[in-house]
């Protein structure tokens, strides 16, 4: 008897129990990204758009000449060859877009700032190098972060519209925060904020860490580079190449410490003294919040030191090396909520300890989008980069070629198999849901096809609304600004 990951199947029983009809429902959910007895940190990778990358990447190691000799494969490459460039010709693609400028430059990646040429529409689009990835996989996770964009509907998390591929990059397409970082913003208040401001930022960046650790995942690199300001002057937390999912028991299993130096939490630091083999919880994201907490204040990091090993010790005897200068004067509150996150793992504040703090007192957590933020930037167009630091981009390098395997099949492309994903697809398959369900062989009833086609109406109609508000938002802006 075969046993299948969702469940196991006898042929001779269960198979007669449900109708090919539903079965073959439920056959086109799973090709959708959501089968029905999956939730939604489990849901499969294989999509439409994961389906289309396995059948690209299948006809690519085909197409090798090596393989190319052998008569079934030449027959198959010959017999799909138009229908795959057809189908490879409606993806998304880089010259969809137009660069119009650059906002962030790494080691493994760069985010340009783009305009889509058909609709005029900006976004942020981050270009990660393959190569690069490959070669970096314990330190890089780009299908991490893929997931966490393409899953998430957090406010505090940029919605994605596209993901792709091609021959030397992966591309994450989603919404331009034109507001700059919150360290363009440290340096624009030259490194010191009041309290009321470090109040406000510190408050919705912690809802915004805990948006990723609900989905099941820990950051691991939290950071103001990586804490963007959208342009209502509110935050989003980006960059979730270093996150990690966490496993039943809340924690990750990790070879090598990920993230940021000056804001690694000391049980990260302890895998580099270990066997290789060690665990720690989502409590690092919480050291990192009061490192910015601490930068906020005093305009540098507690821990920083020269060289990354002098840094590393200084925050694995934090107990010695944590100070806090007399000026400037901080209220009492804001000191013990620093010395509540910047501590033991076991003694350091949660996100329900962060809610209840004493400095918070102030704050209403299920209303702060809507208050307003001290901080709205100025903009001169939508594509306007001038909040930004001006990035250094001699740290992205070009990817070199790859050698083909002698042997024909590489598997070099395998593990960007489900990387691809399109915001517009997934509103067709909620579509398509609906009307699925009213032809299924169940019987529903005229008052549920009512409900779900109204549901389907109100949906698109809320759509409608947003892009109508953000329209409004932006007219408002040229004519303050006119």
């Amino acid at each position: 008897m075969l046993k299948f990951k969702y469940g196991a199947r006898n042929p001779l029983d269960a198979g007669a129990a449900e109708p090919i009809a539903s079965r073959a429902s439920r056959l086109n959910l799973f090709f959708q990204g959501k089968p029905p007895c999956m939730t939604q940190q489990q849901m499969s990778p294989l999509s439409r758009e994961g389906i289309l990358d396995a059948l690209f990447v299948l006809f690519k190691e085909c197409s090798q000449p090596a393989l190319m000799k052998i008569k079934h494969v030449s027959n198959f490459v010959q017999k799909y060859a138009d229908v795959i460039a057809e189908l490879q010709e409606l993806q998304p693609s880089a010259k969809d877009f137009e660069v119009r400028g650059l906002v962030g430059c790494g080691h493994f990646a760069e985010v340009q700032v783009v305009r889509e040429r058909a609709t005029g529409d900006i976004y942020a689009m981050k270009v990660m190098k393959k190569e690069a990835l490959l070669a970096q996989e314990q330190v890089s996770f780009f299908e991490e972060e893929q997931n966490i964009l393409s899953r998430s509907t957090s406010p505090w998390i940029p919605q994605l519209q596209y993901a792709f591929q091609d021959k030397h990059n992966l591309y994450l397409v989603m919404e331009y925060q034109p507001g700059g970082d919150l360290l363009s913003l440290l340096n624009r208040y030259e490194d010191q904020l009041d309290e009321n401001m470090i109040q406000f930022y510190l408050a919705e960046v912690i809802l915004a860490v805990h948006s990723v650790h609900q989905m099941g995942y820990v950051h691991r690199d939290i950071k103001p580079e990586n804490i963007l300001i959208d342009r209502m002057g509110h935050i989003k937390l980006v960059d979730f190449g270093s996150a990690a999912k966490m496993n039943s028991n809340k924690l990750v299993n990790a070879k090598l410490p990920v993230g940021t130096p000056d804001y690694m939490a000391p049980e990260v630091l302890t895998l580099m003294n270990g066997d290789g083999k060690g665990a720690y919880g989502l409590d690092c994201d919480w050291w990192s919040v009061g490192v910015i907490a601490y930068e906020m204040v005093y305009g540098r990091s507690p821990f920083t030191e020269g060289t990354s090993a002098r840094t590393f010790n200084n925050i694995m005897n934090f107990q010695r090396f944590l100070k806090f200068p007399d000026d400037p004067k901080v209220s009492s509150e804001l000191l013990d909520l620093i010395q509540s996150l910047l501590c033991g793992q076991r003694e350091r504040l949660k996100f329900e300890g962060l809610c209840c703090h004493p400095f918070f007192s102030k704050i209403n957590w299920n209303n702060i989008r809507n208050s307003p933020p001290p901080f709205v930037p100025t903009l001169k167009s939508d594509d306007d980069t001038s909040n930004f630091d001006e990035p250094e981009k001699n740290s992205w390098v070009s990817s070199s070629p790859r050698q083909l395997n002698p042997s024909g099949f590489s598997g070099e492309e395998l593990p960007f198999v489900g990387f691809s994903y399109n915001k517009a697809l997934g509103i067709l398959g909620r579509s398509e849901s609906v009307v699925s369900s009213l032809d299924s062989p169940a019987k529903t009833s005229s008052m549920e096809k009512k409900l779900l086609i109204k549901s389907k109406e109100l949906q698109d109609s809320q759509d409608k609304c947003h892009k109508m508000e953000q329209e409004m938002t932006r007219l408002h802006r040229r004519v303050s600004g006119g």
